[in-house]
C-alpha cells in the first residue's frame, strides 16, 4: 500500500511509534486522523502534522471507553468518506508481578492493551467491508507475544490475545472472499519512547521511535501480514520461540531483577 493521499486514522498517537509514524506519514500529503487522551499534546502533533504538508484532525478520548472508537469513526467517514489505514496503537506495558498484582492493576492492563484494539477493530471493519478499494487494520502488537515474560504477565497476554485474534480474523477475511481489507500485526522489539523508558525492564537492541516509525511505513508499503524488527531482535524471539523451555526461563530469568 502506497500510503500517499490517503484517509489514515492513528490512536494512541500523542507520543513514541504513533506519533513519529504520523510524521514521517506527513511527508506525503495524507489525511491524518490522529487520537489519544492528552490534548495538549495531540494539538502540538496535530501543528507538526500540517506543517510538513498534510491534513489533520484530531479526537481527544479514552480508548478503553467502548464509545470512544464508534465515534471516531463515524466522525471520519462522515468527512471523508472512507478510511484507507488504520493504525491501532494504543497499549501500556508497566512492569508488573504476577505473585503480587491486584485485579484491577491487572484487568486494567488487559483493557487498555486489548479492549481498546475491538473498540476500534470492531467499527472499522464494519466501515472497510462497505468499501471496494484496498485498505488497512494494523495493531502494535509486540515481540513479547509469544511467550510469558517476567514483569510484564499481563502485557504479554493481551498482546498475545490480539495477535490470535487477528490471525483468526484473517483468515475469516479470506474464507468469505473478502480480499480488499489487509490486517498486519506488528512486532516491534524495544523502543525508546516515553512510555516505557526507566520502568527497569531491560532493553537489549533498543530503537529510536524515529527507526521503528520507518519499519513500520516498510511494512505498510509492502502489505506485510507480520511486521518484525528491528533484524537482531527479531532473531532472538525466534530462537526463543524455538528453543527449550528450561533454557528460555534461564535466558529471562537472567535479565529479570531480584525484586520488582
Amino acid at each position: 500500500m502506497k500510503c500517499e493521499h490517503k484517509v489514515i486514522l492513528i490512536t494512541g498517537a500523542s507520543s513514541g511509534i504513533g506519533a513519529a509514524t504520523a510524521l514521517q506519514l506527513a511527508k506525503s500529503d495524507n489525511i491524518l486522523i490522529i487520537t489519544a487522551r492528552r490534548e495538549e499534546k495531540l494539538m502540538a502533533l496535530a501543528d507538526q502534522i500540517r506543517t510538513l504538508g498534510s491534513t489533520c484532525d484530531y479526537y481527544v478520548g479514552d480508548a478503553t471507553n467502548p464509545e470512544h472508537g464508534p465515534k471516531v469513526v463515524a466522525e471520519i467517514v462522515k468527512k471523508h468518506g472512507r478510511i484507507d489505514l488504520a493504525l491501532l496503537n494504543v497499549g501500556i506495558g508497566p512492569p508488573s508481578n504476577c505473585l503480587t498484582a491486584s485485579s484491577d492493576t491487572i484487568t486494567y492492563c488487559m483493557r487498555a492493551n486489548f479492549d481498546s484494539f475491538i473498540h476500534f477493530y470492531v467499527p472499522l471493519m464494519a466501515q472497510m467491508k462497505s468499501q471496494t478499494t484496498s485498505c488497512m487494520i494494523a495493531h502494535m502488537n509486540s515481540q513479547a507475544t509469544w511467550f510469558g515474560i517476567p514483569m510484564q504477565g499481563d502485557y504479554t497476554a493481551a498482546k498475545a490475545a490480539v495477535r490470535i485474534f487477528m490471525e483468526t480474523a484473517r483468515m475469516e477475511l479470506k474464507h468469505f472472499g473478502i480480499r480488499h481489507i489487509k490486517l498486519q500485526t506488528i512486532h516491534p522489539g524495544f523502543v525508546d519512547t516515553e512510555a516505557v523508558r526507566n520502568d527497569g525492564i531491560p532493553a537489549p537492541n533498543e530503537i529510536s521511535e524515529e527507526k521503528a516509525a520507518d519499519y513500520v511505513l516498510r511494512g505498510f508499503e509492502k502489505e506485510m501480514k507480520t511486521n518484525v524488527f528491528p533484524p537482531s531482535t527479531a532473531l532472538l524471539s525466534r530462537l526463543g520461540r524455538i528453543m527449550p523451555d528450561w533454557v528460555r526461563e534461564r535466558v529471562l530469568l537472567a535479565e529479570t531483577p531480584k525484586s520488582y
